[in-house]
């Protein structure tokens, strides 16, 4: 949840965030004599008891993990303060905290013992859990150190970085060994790990992901900025892709809807957040969702009646003006053809009205990408006693941009007869509540018409409500 790592280790997040990353921490090793040798103040492991998966080497005097975080580091060569422990190449040992930790070094001695020379000190690396995560990451490679086999001596390796701490916002520390060159295992006297309390990072409360067919809308709240920070950015990355801020400055709940993605696919997705106290953010959720087949409808119909006087273009019609292209056979009019269908005028007169019967089909093809948020149909009485204003819509298909071919929005049909009163007028809208659009990316629409009740139907007007497009690294997002 919270990360501030200080080794060049993890580009891909690099490239999400600014870690305010420092030189790789460095190893450093010795012999003091025991007069030198004191414990450490500071010690976040002091008695504090590790955890080992892989335990097979044989300790002197005692295999208990207890004894390497004691704080009672040897003063002589014969002297080992309780046992000294060993262990294998390729065994670890780990440690767990109750709150985020700040680490600024790690100390590691052996001392030599009088009968054997097991004073070597070979480490394989260090890894760090941090604050809201459940992986290792590692934040230091190998040292090894063969040190003196002599009296009086106690080898010792150091780990420390001269820019700042080693890492911060830890809750776990894990300590690989290697194979010592002086005998079958290492054997250590103390393990000492100096640190602070490290700055608590943003905690999520609730959060979710809601698919759709070629969107998902996230949500979440972010309960507490963490330490000395008020507020937090929102952080969102799919499939390893580069994290793209989704929301700036949430003190509570957030939301996000992400857009231009694939009917029936699995996307993986990292949410982080970043707060404004610079050493607390990282990474918070991450998962997969899936989003719904492309058969699978989340457009619905609603249908009303009203009399032209009622009527009112409705703004950013897409297809305002346009003359559509027919196909599936010729249009049957009352004294007006196709471009009547977005002129913006219903007035309930024959001559704004344009037939269409079974299987006949109408496109329209915009200037570059649009949003298409929704779509209405009107169709009047003809005062003539025939009732033509039925509407029955067989199927919506769109274009996307990169595609020449016609992709089926998968909405139920639409068979809707309404009243015959003489002058009125029937609407039919179709839209998305769950996900407020019906396409992105979309370069041109078709509509097929449905068989009517008589020779054909007669509609005023169709509108199709939408918005330029805005694409963002491949996908469109929007923040809400």
């Amino acid at each position: 949840m919270s990360k501030t790592i200080v080794t060049p280790l993890l580009p891909a997040l690099a490239v999400a965030f600014t870690l305010n990353l420092h030189a790789e921490p460095a190893w450093t090793t010795g012999s003091y004599a025991p007069a030198d040798w004191q414990p450490l103040d500071g010690n976040i492991l002091l008695n504090v008891t590790g955890t080992s998966a892989s335990v097979g080497a044989t300790g002197y005097d005692s295999s208990d993990l207890a004894v390497l975080t004691n704080g009672s580091v040897p003063t002589s060569t014969s002297e080992n303060k309780g046992g000294i422990f060993g262990f294998k190449n390729g065994e670890n040992i780990s440690w767990t905290f109750a709150a985020p930790k700040t680490l600024e070094q790690i100390r590691i001695c052996t001392c030599y013992l009088s009968s054997t020379a097991y004073d070597g000190v070979h480490i394989a690396k260090v890894e760090a859990m941090f604050f809201g995560e459940s992986s290792w990451t590692q934040v230091a490679g190998e040292s090894q150190y063969n040190g003196e086999s002599s009296a009086g001596k106690i080898n010792y390796a150091v780990l420390t970085n001269g820019e700042g701490p080693v890492v911060q916002n830890i809750i776990g520390l894990r300590i690989t060994f290697g194979m010592c060159e002086t005998g079958f295992a290492n054997y250590y006297t103390e393990i000492e790990a100096v640190g602070v309390a490290g700055a608590t990072g943003p905690v999520i409360g609730s959060f979710a992901i809601a698919p759709a067919k070629t969107k998902a809308m996230v949500s979440g709240t972010i309960t507490d900025p963490g330490t000395d920070a008020t507020a937090c950015d929102v952080y969102l990355a799919l499939d390893d892709g580069a994290a793209t801020k989704i929301a700036e400055g949430v003190t509570g709940l957030f939301e996000h809807q992400i857009l231009g993605l694939t009917a029936g696919t699995t996307y993986a997705y990292e949410l982080s957040v970043s707060n404004n106290a610079p050493t607390s953010r990282g990474t918070v959720q991450s998962g997969d969702f899936m989003t719904l087949a492309s058969d699978a409808s989340t457009a619905f119909w609603t249908t009303s009646e009203g009399v032209p006087g009622d009527f009112s273009p409705l703004a950013d019609n897409l297809i305002a003006n346009k003359t559509g292209a027919v196909s599936g056979g010729s249009v049957s009019g009352y004294g007006g053809g196709v471009e009547l269908l977005t002129n913006g005028e219903v007035s309930g007169v024959t001559k704004q009205t344009c037939g269409l019967g079974e299987n006949r089909a109408v496109e329209w093809s915009f200037d570059g990408p649009k949003t298409l948020e929704r779509i209405r149909f009107t169709t009047c009485d003809i005062p003539d006693g025939r009732q033509y204003d039925d509407i029955k819509i067989s199927k919506v298909e769109v274009k996307t941009a990169g595609s020449d071919s016609w992709a089926d929005l998968g909405v139920v049909p639409l068979d809707y007869a309404g009243g015959n009163a003489q002058g009125g007028a029937l609407f039919a809208t179709l839209a998305d509540a769950e996900t407020g659009f019906l396409g992105q990316n979309v370069t041109a629409i078709r509509i097929t018409f449905g068989k009517p009740n008589n020779f054909a139907q007669y509609y005023a007007e169709i509108e199709a409500v939408g918005h330029a497009a805005d694409q963002k690294n491949g996908v469109i997002i929007y923040v809400l």
